[in-house]
């Protein structure tokens, strides 16, 4: 996996579109040979997930920590695909700080549609009410689509390019009227989609005839108290290599969160060793010590 993050790191036009709309769509970041694997441990998880829960059949399940539920969600962690374009954007001193899953089966065909122009928020719980604005910052999401969403009313996320940089929430003039300039991100199973927590978004409704799955993994810088664990489970780190364990929030000492050793940051080293030294220090690629 880490020969090939060099081929997959960000161009200055995906950096430059990623600072200016919010999002990057990556085409092809999962094989079709990942997608089912990855569809059948969403499955299963999501079957123990009903029946854990008692949840009705058409219930919408939203697993977080999901991670941890399988081997396989750990492969995600450092997709060759997407990793590198995550560390060109927020550096090396990150972090999954989140990890949820959802399945969303079809609503009733006789349900009540939903209001058009709801649930648009910004990811980030308090920072979100208690930052001063602009806001910077300070994590990103990314999602993988296991189903497709290219086809009519099929749960596509939906997003207003730019609004990441917008000082309050968009505008509805009418507010069961999406803002004007929103768009949806239809895209095939295996799509990545990387997004800025600050950009607003909101969920599309699924009135198709299929099931809407989707794996989202957040990152932050590392000075930011996870969602998932405070303490990732031994058993978990013991599966993974150095970087993914920085990954997965472990650390040598509770000061390496705010000052962090090579020790704490492996992946700072192997940025030093593939993209030279002179790299860490170019502030133009987000890396500072």
């Amino acid at each position: 996996m880490e020969s090939n993050w060099l081929q997959f790191c960000a161009t200055e036009e995906q950096r430059q579109c990623f600072d200016d709309e919010g999002y990057l769509v990556v085409e092809d970041a999962l094989s079709p040979e990942m997608v089912e694997k990855l569809t059948v441990a969403v499955d299963r998880v999501d079957a123990k997930e009903r029946v854990e829960k008692e949840l009705a059949p058409g219930a919408m399940v939203a697993k977080f920590r999901s991670v941890v539920e399988d081997d396989l969600f750990l492969e995600l962690l450092d997709n060759e695909k997407t990793f590198p374009l995550l560390w060109d954007i927020l550096g090396w001193n990150i972090q999954l700080y989140i990890s949820h899953m959802i399945v969303y089966p079809p609503e009733a065909p006789d349900a009540e549609r939903h209001v058009k122009g709801a649930g648009w928020h910004q990811d980030g719980g308090r920072p979100v009410e208690e930052i001063e604005r602009p806001a910077p910052r300070l994590s990103l999401k990314i999602s993988y689509w296991l189903s497709d969403t290219t086809i009519a009313d099929a749960g596509a996320m939906k997003i207003l390019p730019g609004s990441h940089k917008l000082v309050d929430k968009p505008y509805q003039r009418d507010p069961t009227e999406d803002p004007e300039g929103a768009m949806e991100v239809k895209v095939k199973p295996g799509t990545a989609v990387l997004f800025d927590r600050r950009l607003w978004h909101s969920r599309g409704y699924n009135y198709s005839q299929q099931v809407r799955k989707v794996l989202f993994f957040g990152y932050s810088y590392r000075w930011l108290r996870g969602l998932d664990y405070n303490n990732m489970p031994e058993e978990v780190l013991t599966k993974c290599d150095p970087i993914r364990r920085q990954l997965l929030g472990d650390g040598v000492d509770i000061k390496g969160w705010w000052q962090p050793t090579e020790a704490d940051v492996p992946l700072k080293g192997w940025i030093r060793e593939h993209r030279g030294e002179e790299y860490l220090y170019d502030v133009s690629t987000r890396y500072k010590v």
